[in-house]
């Protein structure tokens, strides 16, 4: 994930780029920005993720205020588990909040960009 989002932040300069994923590709983001040297971190627009395992922790390099991180009541992951339980499987329903959230980062460019 590191590589692939340096690649597009190098390669399309004027583009707003989010990193997402759900559950452990939620880990991979957490993982990829702390790969990734900070004047890359200041050019990403924004983190959405769901049902984060690592919940709590912030995503190297990227501001709070440019993360949304979507955990359910009862979901096991978010808590640091390793039970899928159903509230893990419902994040479908939070499609229109976070593409929201994720088209107002991009309209505001990033600290770096």
């Amino acid at each position: 994930m590191a590589t692939l989002t340096q690649q597009a932040i190098t390669n399309c300069p004027n583009s707003a780029v989010i990193m997402s994923g759900y559950s452990q590709g939620g880990q991979l983001v957490h993982n990829g920005a702390a790969m990734m040297p900070a004047e890359m971190t200041a050019k990403v627009a924004g983190v959405v993720i769901f049902g984060d395992p690592l919940n709590g922790q912030a995503v190297q390099g990227v501001d709070a205020s440019r993360t949304k991180v979507i955990c359910h009541n009862g979901d096991n992951i978010c808590e640091g588990g390793n039970q899928i339980r159903r509230a893990h499987l419902t994040y479908g329903n939070d499609a229109d909040e976070a593409a929201t959230f994720a088209a107002s980062m991009m309209a505001a460019p990033a600290a770096g960009a």
